[in-house]
């Protein structure tokens, strides 16, 4: 099972453009506690919240993880779904960057978990 987030983009009124569902992300469940214990305030508070909200405290978690690699890696998932460097640091850092930009304040984040 994953989390699965999105960023829904504010629709303009002047063009009629957005409201659609941009930069998805899917992270294993087998994350969250490692996630959890680094500060990240989980999945559900996500949802509703405006993308720049929800990508600068994504950053922070993992930038605050980067401090000490060792002891996430050390909480790697024993059956090798999920890990620090690629999905945390990698996927789930380049997701938050482009959430943690959004310009828009109605951007939002939407999500199935």
């Amino acid at each position: 099972m994953s989390a699965d987030v999105w960023i829904v983009r504010d629709r303009c009124n002047a063009c009629g453009r957005g409201g659609d569902i941009d930069e998805s992300l899917n992270i294993t469940y087998n994350l969250t506690g490692m996630l959890e214990s680094a500060g990240f305030h989980g999945w559900k508070w996500c949802i509703g919240k405006t993308a720049r909200e929800v990508g600068t405290h994504m950053l922070a978690v993992l930038d605050g993880m980067n401090a000490d690699p060792a002891k996430w890696r050390a909480m790697n998932p024993p059956n090798g779904w999920g890990d620090y460097d690629q999905c945390l640091q990698g996927r789930m850092r380049a997701w938050a960057e482009v959430a943690a930009a959004s310009n828009n304040s109605g951007d939002q984040i939407g999500g199935w978990l």
